[in-house]
């Protein structure tokens, strides 16, 4: 089992943003994380959405930072709110001492991540990223695969169609346990039929983008894809994405909706001298009774082993029906992790420093597409051109800079 120490005394949290988002996943959630947090007050300025979550869980609702802080009921906040809002939230909870666990993407700059990172250290707290890709169970026990070497040492990983971008550049740091050295990227643009995603996403084109990580020793991640929810007819989510050893590969496919299926090619040693044909395959089981995942394992039999597996210690009570049945599970990972870091009696998995590569990444390779394809190195110095039009787009659409922490502050972002 994948161990998860539990504090002494929960981590009082205040959840920040009460929207779509904070309603469907993490009003379901937090209910089974009292041995690790509880909440102790809603925050959002859209009153109606603030209110009904607070009276779901019971607790005061805010309508402004501000107010919430001087109040400090939380030792600790989770922000679940619009990404442009990520940075001056996050800073200015550091600012008054409050730890922070802020959501996907962690925010739109290299530049504002620096200064999340320094304003948390500052202000004497941790400041994560609520990750949670190289949490789900395909992710947890390949990483227990590769560490067995059930198809020899893993060198590369191709991705395609499940995501690109800040979620799996997180699940390549993690896979491989280190910072790409340098990525590459190319892109191209084509028109469509035009349709509506959504009522406010509409669509006419499409863009497919191909990105290349080198990784210390040798590691190699390929992530691309046309888009990632599988419109047009193009391959559907989790995409399929294969984790390349020395003598076979494990692979991952799309099944339905967000569901996949798993297995291991293998060469044994009977007919790796021969062709190199993998002659051995074996799945990879995620058991979800009621809809909570349990385990996932890889039964070695066949090969003379024994039981791979991943056994998750999270068994949420309430889940969010929207998602997998392992999404609430995966959430509850980062929440403890977050928690266990807080109070000081584990590392996080994932850390700030990883946060900030994770964001480095996704503008690297922007700026490599941007620039035809050419090597950008890993990590980023200074503010890359790519930084600086993202930071004047959203000046432009905001009406002010998006580094002015209490400009942005003033900013309300409605959303259903």
């Amino acid at each position: 089992m994948h161990s998860v120490p539990i504090p002494d005394e929960p981590v009082r949290v205040a959840l920040v943003g009460a929207g779509s988002r904070a309603r469907s996943i993490y009003r379901p959630i937090m209910p089974s994380m009292g041995d690790w947090m509880r909440v102790v007050a809603v925050c959002d300025p859209v009153r109606e959405h603030a209110d009904e979550l607070a009276a779901s869980y019971g607790v005061p609702a805010f309508y402004d930072i501000r107010q919430l802080v001087r109040a400090r009921p939380m030792e600790a906040a989770v922000v679940v709110t619009p990404v442009e809002s990520h940075h001056s939230i996050s800073c200015f909870l550091s600012a008054h001492g409050i730890h922070n666990l802020v959501e996907t993407s962690w925010c739109n700059t290299i530049t504002q991540a620096r200064q999340m990172i320094e304003a948390a250290r500052g202000g004497n707290v941790l400041v994560r990223v609520a990750e949670n890709f190289f949490r789900f169970p395909i992710d947890r026990i390949v990483a227990k695969l590769a560490v067995a070497e059930v198809v020899g040492p893993v060198h590369r990983v191709v991705s395609y169609a499940d995501h690109t971008g800040y979620h799996n550049n997180s699940r390549w740091i993690a896979f491989f346990g280190a910072h790409p050295e340098w990525v590459q990227s190319v892109e191209h643009t084509m028109p469509t039929v035009a349709f509506h995603e959504s009522p406010e996403r509409f669509h006419d084109s499409e863009t497919y983008r191909a990105r290349f990580f080198q990784f210390p020793g040798n590691g190699f991640a390929m992530d691309h894809l046309a888009n990632v929810k599988g419109f047009l007819g193009r391959y559907p989510r989790p995409g399929y994405t294969e984790w390349q050893g020395e003598r076979g590969t494990i692979v991952h496919f799309a099944r339905r909706g967000w569901q996949g299926e798993g297995e291991i090619r293998l060469c044994t040693d009977s007919d790796f001298g021969r062709r190199g044909i993998a002659d051995t395959t074996i799945p990879i089981v995620t058991e979800c009774p009621d809809r909570r995942w349990t385990r996932t394992y890889a039964d070695l039999s066949p090969i003379g082993g024994g039981v791979v597996e991943y056994v998750n210690p999270f068994r949420p009570v309430d889940i969010p029906q929207h998602a997998s049945d392992w999404y609430g599970c995966a959430i509850m990972d980062h929440l403890a992790d977050f928690a266990c870091a807080v109070r000081g009696i584990r590392a996080s998995e994932f850390d700030e420093r990883d946060a900030l590569m994770s964001m480095m990444m996704e503008v690297g390779a922007r700026e490599s597409a941007l620039k035809e394809g050419v090597r950008v190195r890993l990590p980023i110095e200074g503010e890359p051109e790519n930084d600086g039009r993202i930071h004047a787009e959203l000046r432009t659409r905001l009406g002010v800079d998006p580094l002015d922490i209490e400009a942005m502050l003033a900013i309300s972002y409605p959303k259903p």
